[in-house]
Parts: structure tokens; sequence; C-alpha cells
């Protein structure tokens, strides 16, 4: 097994540091291998979808992009196309989560998706044969590399199970928990899965879709700290993790053990409380060992991926391009955009 196996978590600033190899703050999604894994991603859920694969196999395949993107940011742009790396990632993902399709299905969908046009039929038993044989074989190389990157590491993580549990058990409204979703399903294209355990990113969906309900005045403090501390200081770090990505309150927080060890990825919910109603005024999230600190870093950075895609004006093309491809969604961003701009004022008194 290699050594890139050695980390289930890291910060954004190791994760920066490994892409950019320093320590000074960076934009992830200007890097290159950032630009080629969103595009990947896109690919994986437009196929995922295509094809009927459940959320979990799609965010597997979408965590792998990530992963294989990080621990080889040169080689994994530089020697397959997005396409191939994202159906590679696609097989891998329905394998590890025993949602197997056919290799043919998910070449000849991948293949149809991004070479016709939406006025077209749709028939995948069209595609020649030879087109397939021709993907084939780079497709089938590119899950080898993907593999070797990884380190054989099959560990995941299924937020979207626990968001579930989260949402009935605060009785929020349909409406939130769609918006909840709809983020939760978002932070996949971006680096925040390899930064947080499943918990925290299930908790910190379901509370900012609630925050966004919510009048300016009755926002969340821990919400306001958050985006108010950011004005100051873009680097995202927590006091709480060490640099070299581990986080030094795993011998205090319960939820940590998946975080730095060997013990599964997925957090559970405490047996002895089954289904009690949620209090989302208060810091709820304490009581299943999440730390304020990581719910502060997770809004702070799924609110910045949002806000770089709200104004056309202001963000630069590439940026606009990707959000033509539905990445991520425009209704949440200028959503997001507005509910910030309403609570500038309250940042002078956070």
């Amino acid at each position: 097994m290699t050594s890139n196996s050695r980390r289930t978590y890291m910060t954004r600033d190791a994760i920066a540091s490994r892409l950019f190899h320093t320590e000074a703050p960076s934009d992830l999604f200007n890097h290159p291998s950032m630009v080629s894994a969103m595009k990947s991603c896109i690919l994986v859920k437009k196929v995922g979808r295509s094809l009927g694969f459940p959320c979990r196999t799609i965010s597997t395949a979408q965590l792998l992009v990530h992963r294989v993107h990080i621990f080889q940011p040169s080689a994994s742009f530089s020697k397959y196309s997005s396409s191939d790396l994202g159906a590679a990632c696609l097989l891998v993902a329905a394998k590890m989560e025993e949602t197997i399709k056919k290799l043919r299905d998910i070449l000849t969908h991948s293949y149809l998706l991004f070479t016709k046009s939406e006025d077209s039929e749709f028939e995948p038993q069209s595609v020649p044969t030879s087109v397939t044989d021709k993907m084939r074989a780079s497709v089938l190389s590119a899950e080898q590399f993907i593999l070797d990157a990884i380190g054989f590491d099959f560990r995941t993580t299924h937020p979207h199970l626990l968001y579930t549990k989260l949402a009935k058990m605060s009785g929020v409204s349909n409406q939130i928990a769609l918006s909840g979703w709809l983020i939760l399903s978002d932070t996949f294209f971006t680096t925040l899965p390899i930064q947080y355990p499943a918990v925290v990113m299930a908790a910190g969906s379901l509370a900012l879709a609630w925050n966004l309900e919510l009048e300016p005045k009755g926002t969340s403090r821990f919400v306001i700290r958050a985006l108010a501390s950011h004005s100051s200081d873009s680097r995202h770090t927590s006091p709480h993790r060490s640099h070299n990505g581990r986080d030094s309150r795993s011998s205090r927080n319960p939820y940590n053990a998946g975080r730095n060890g060997s013990a599964g990825t997925s957090r559970k919910l405490p047996r002895k409380r089954p289904m009690q109603s949620l209090d989302m005024a208060i810091n709820w999230w304490t009581d299943f060992g999440v730390a304020t600190e990581d719910m502060q870093g997770f809004v702070r950075q799924i609110v910045d991926f949002y806000l770089l895609f709200f104004n056309s004006a202001m963000a630069p093309p590439e940026y606009m391009e990707r959000h033509k491809m539905g990445l991520p969604s425009k209704e949440m961003s200028q959503r997001i955009n507005q509910w910030r701009m309403n609570l500038v004022p309250l940042f002078s008194t956070k």
C-alpha cells in the first residue's frame, strides 16, 4: 500500500500545500488539477444519474476524483482526460458500493452525454463497438491509476444517510430539508469531503439550510462568527487543527476516531437517544461530537464556493462556464449571496 492512503482527512491548508507546494493561501479552484477534478465530477454526476446510480455511488465517485487529483495532482490531468478519469472513478465507486453496472453502459452513456446534442435521441445501443473499445482501454488504464493513487484505500463517507436522519429529528420543513440536501450534494464538487467526516458535512448542510430561512437577526451565532472571521482571515484554518492535516482534538471528540485512524468514516447517531427532536436554535451538533469550529469552517467554505458563481460580471470566465454545466445550482448561489449581504451589518456585532 502506498503512502497516499496515510490520511483519511486533511485540512484545507494541507491540501493547498500539496497542490501548490507552498503554505501561502491559494485559491484551490484555480489549480489545474482542481479544474480537471470539477470536470470529472460533472461527468460523474451526469452519467451516474443517467444510469440510475444511487447518490452514495455518485458521491463516492466524486470523492475518488478529488482524492486522486490531490494525491497525484500532476499526473491526474496530464495522463488522462477528465472524461476517462470520471468514468473510471464511477466504475471503481460502483464496485465499492456494490451497485455494479457493465463497463459498456458507463462508456456509452458517457459518450452520448458529451458528444450528442440535447435534441438528438439518446440511444446507447447505437454507439459502435469500435468507439467503446477505444474508450475501454483508456478507462481501464485510468482505473488502475486510481487504485494506485489512493493506495487501495476504499474507505469512504456517506453523509446523505446521516443527513436524512438529522433532518427527520429536527422536524424542519420539506423546503429546508431539500435545500440542505442540495447543499450537501454540492459539497462533493469541492474538497470538503476530504476535510470533514460525514457527520460534520450532514450537520453543516442542515444548519446552513435552516439559517437561510431565518431573518438576519435570528441567524445562528456560529454562522455570524464564521462569515465575519473570513473577512479578516482567508486561510480557512481552525485553531484546533495541526498543520499536518490531523485534528489535535481527536482524544476529546469521539467522531475523530474515524478521522485519523482505521475506524469507519460513517458516524452513527447515538443509540441511546433514537430519533429524539433537535433544537435547531442551539448548538445541537455538539451532542454528536462535532466541534463548533468545524461547523464554522464547513459553512465558511461552502458559502465561498457558492459565491464564486453568483455574479457573472465578477466571476472569471472559467467559473461561469462551469456554472452553465450545473456547477453549482445558480439559484442557490444567488440565494446565498443575497443572504450573506443581509448579514453584513451583523458582522460588527459578532
